[in-house]
């Protein structure tokens, strides 16, 4: 019980109430309070409105700025990474358009396409390895673009976070290279883990189990590969060590893939995807007239340091798609990644010259 004194026409009352019940009294009166703030401080409503005017002029001013910044001191580096992305972007459009014609010729060709768990209406092999490796690629095209556009106007954090994401993708893609081979049923695999993540993300929602629109596939799974499929990353145990690990994390697939080398810039992007302390330190700045900035912000540093891990990662999309995908389907495109590698390969020699500089500067 509650005790709550209360003032009313002259008169002292004690008012005894379970808890439950005043809290239900105040979250109703709280409400009301939100809810007609403006009939009740009129004032509040009108200052709020005038700190947005101004604000919205603010951030806009703030973003023109970074980004004329960012360019004058980084735009060659910058204009080199778009236009990879976009030989990118039409590499992935004509492989496809190849894919097309090679199905074409290869219509009643059971072999391209044939699960290995043989559960109905479920693609596999040959097939399910060019879809996926595409669906990757054009994953990363769009994550680059992200980047590009978050850098540029000085959400440089923001750049990590979504960096951090490639550096994932390409890492995913470089383990399916490199560990699966015909009749690619570590592919297929992993295209299927797409219906364990989604269970896992609508448990309990209305929408149901995604298994349940594929009749028998379930159980096909399980009679094929077993329970430990369902875990996470469980789509990978074949291609980590002897194949018999009963849990699997991504640093075993980076460090089936072997690049380690990478995992020092993968922890610095984390900071910016976590809410440690050390993404929130990073924030404070003696410079700026709001000691924590709260929006965009010049950070030649840290933006050449970001665009030079991109600017990798999307090199590297582009050997699987030549080197795997190309060979698969006897389509001669190995050539059309060659302008995209020359470009990523000068854009991160620029920006990381632009480091070098200013780590020299740094220490005079």
């Amino acid at each position: 019980m509650a005790q709550v004194r209360i003032i009313a026409g002259g008169v002292d009352e004690d008012v005894r109430l379970p808890i439950r019940e005043w809290e239900g009294i105040f979250h109703e009166a709280e409400d009301t309070l939100i809810r007609d703030v403006g009939a009740i401080a009129p004032d509040i409503v009108a200052s709020a409105r005038k700190i947005t005017r101004r604000g919205k002029l603010r951030r806009d001013r703030e973003v023109e700025h970074t980004r004329r910044a960012h360019l004058k001191k980084l735009g060659s580096g910058f204009r080199q990474l778009e236009e990879a992305a976009i030989l990118a972007e039409a590499s992935n459009r004509n492989t496809f358009d190849a894919f097309s014609f090679w199905l074409k010729e290869n219509d009643g060709n059971d072999e391209i396409l044939a699960s290995s768990i043989g559960a109905p209406e479920t693609l596999g092999g040959p097939v399910v390895r060019v879809l996926t490796f595409l669906g990757l690629h054009a994953r990363g095209c769009t994550i680059v673009s992200e980047i590009l556009l978050l850098c540029r106007h000085g959400f440089v954090k923001g750049a990590h976070s979504r960096a951090r994401s490639l550096y994932e993708l390409a890492t995913i893609m470089g383990f399916l290279t490199q560990a699966d081979s015909p009749p690619y049923v570590l592919t297929e695999r992993y295209s299927l883990s797409a219906l364990v993540e989604t269970r896992r993300d609508l448990l309990g929602d209305r929408e149901g189990d995604p298994f349940d629109r594929t009749p028998g596939l379930e159980d096909a799974i399980r009679n094929a590969w077993g329970e430990s499929f369902f875990k996470s990353y469980g789509w990978a145990i074949p291609g980590i060590g002897d194949g018999s690990s009963k849990q699997v994390t991504f640093r075993d697939i980076e460090q089936a893939l072997g690049s380690s080398k990478m995992r020092h810039a993968y922890l610095t992007m984390n900071h910016s995807v976590h809410a440690g302390a050390a993404s929130i330190i990073a924030q404070f700045d003696n410079r700026a007239p709001f000691r924590y900035r709260t929006g965009s912000s010049v950070d030649y540093y840290d933006a050449a340091w970001v665009m030079s891990v991109t600017a990798l990662l999307l090199e590297g999309l582009q050997i699987p798609i030549s080197m795997d995908i190309s060979p698969l389907m006897e389509a001669d495109l190995e050539l059309d990644v060659a302008p995209i590698v020359n470009l990523c390969d000068s854009a991160r020699k620029f920006f990381d010259d632009y480091i070098r500089a200013d780590q020299e500067v740094e220490r005079l």
